[in-house]
């Protein structure tokens, strides 16, 4: 073969494998698209390409990207003791002991004046449905307007320092001012905690404060987001630590907690001691009674057990609810007849408390608690130790007892999808 015949039939083939490289680089996006889950296939997920290339970073420059930052509101009298009160995200726990709070603000903002001239000042702690408050506040000037009037809130005298609080926010901090550093946009004033008053109505049995009823704000990207659920207790993940790399996987994100609430149920069978508070089992109901029921009928009743001699009695006796010996607290959800009424042989009552039910279980997953279905309705012998032993009238069917508790992380959830279980309808008519 000539020399120059060999060298055209090369540079014809490298000329073809580079046009196909370039063609398939063209290509590879659209291929990601396709072949990865998206809000419009089931809308179960968030696609990121950022997943892609685990760990490759971007340069931002120098932005406030810390989180979560947190949406609270700091009372103060002004010189003439006006009540005054603003929004604050730059701010946190900076000391422990004397436990002291470090917050920093603008020499422009009225609150900067307020806090020099009078060395005190309070946190008001929101819950996620005071939004528009702690919005509101940080939004206009107390020079221009008096926020506790335009909103309707209620300054309260603080009892240990010279400020005012927020009597409808369920947790108030009150600080007096040890120390101040001038940071250069702003100055930070470091608060030492004299009291902490809280809500009764969001301590758990122990007397803390349970995060999930407080649902506390964060504040990020110019928006305002609520804390989310319960996902561990500290130290309870150690075991999991095998010196081994974790590369997240941003494409299996849910694209709202609904959803990852319902795909992460599962049945519970196995608890820790730790209490179960009477604000988390009534969370748990209303989410019940919230459920569908024919002709509003709402033919339920709730008993709540959470005597451990009546839990220990149903969990010897009921064949398939062993775990109530460990569980905190049950939930018996029986049929009441009388409400059911002319429904009562269509067995609706079987529908509609099967609906609630299931609220119950997808509530518990969603505040950090295990809970499990176990049947007492159709059977004659489970149901009758379940009508004894809680002494039910005859009107109340058990149709069955959900134990609930802490779980102890051993029970997973199961991915039950199965594409074979659903007919197309529109495949049928071609």
């Amino acid at each position: 073969m000539h020399k120059s015949k060999f060298l055209n039939i090369v540079l014809a083939t490298a000329v073809l494998v580079l046009t196909i490289l370039l063609a398939t680089k063209n290509d590879l996006p659209d291929m990601r698209k396709k072949n990865s889950p998206s809000a419009s296939e089931g809308a179960q997920t968030v696609v990121s390409d950022s997943a892609y290339i685990p760990f490759k970073k971007k340069s931002l420059g120098v932005r406030a990207e810390l989180y979560p930052k947190p949406a609270l509101v700091i009372g103060s009298y002004d010189s003439e003791g006006k009540p005054n009160i603003m929004t604050a995200a730059w701010i946190g726990i900076c000391n422990s002991n004397p436990l002291s709070i470090a917050v920093s603000m603008r020499p422009a903002t009225y609150s900067y004046g307020n806090v020099t001239e009078t060395g005190f000042f309070t946190v008001n702690i929101p819950s996620s449905d005071m939004v528009r408050y702690v919005d509101y506040a940080g939004r206009f000037s107390g020079r221009d307007v008096d926020k506790f009037k335009e909103t309707g809130l209620t300054p309260v005298k603080a009892e240990f320092v010279n400020a005012p609080y927020i009597k409808e926010f369920p947790i108030v901090i009150e600080c007096e001012v040890t120390a101040f550093h001038e940071l250069g946009s702003h100055r930070q004033f470091i608060g030492k905690v004299i009291d902490v008053k809280v809500d009764e109505a969001i301590l758990d049995a122990n007397g803390k404060v349970d995060v999930a009823l407080l649902n506390p704000l964060i504040y990020a990207g110019g928006n305002y987001y609520e804390t989310g659920r319960f996902i561990a207790e500290v130290g309870e993940s150690l075991h999991e630590i095998d010196g081994q790399p974790f590369v997240p996987d941003y494409r299996q994100k849910y694209v709202n907690e609904t959803l990852e609430v319902i795909h992460n149920r599962k049945s519970v069978r196995h608890f820790t001691d730790h209490p179960v508070s009477k604000q988390q089992i009534e969370l748990l109901l209303r989410a019940g009674m919230a459920a569908p029921s024919a002709v509003n009928r709402q033919p339920w009743a709730f008993y709540v057990v959470t005597k451990r001699e009546t839990l220990d009695a149903l969990g010897e006796q009921l064949p398939y609810a062993k775990m109530l010996l460990q569980a905190q607290a049950a939930i018996v959800v029986c049929g009441d007849m009388e409400k059911a009424g002319n429904l009562k042989e269509q067995g609706y009552w079987v529908q509609d408390c099967s609906a609630a039910t299931q609220n119950i279980l997808l509530a518990a997953e969603s505040i950090g608690l295990g809970a499990v279905w176990t049947a007492a309705y159709p059977y004659e012998d489970r149901s009758k130790v379940v009508t004894e032993t809680l002494n039910l009238p005859e009107k109340h069917v058990p149709f069955n007892v959900i134990p609930i508790g802490y779980p102890t992380g051993e029970d997973i959830p199961k991915d039950k999808w199965k594409a074979e279980n659903i007919v197309w309808q529109e495949h049928l008519n071609e």
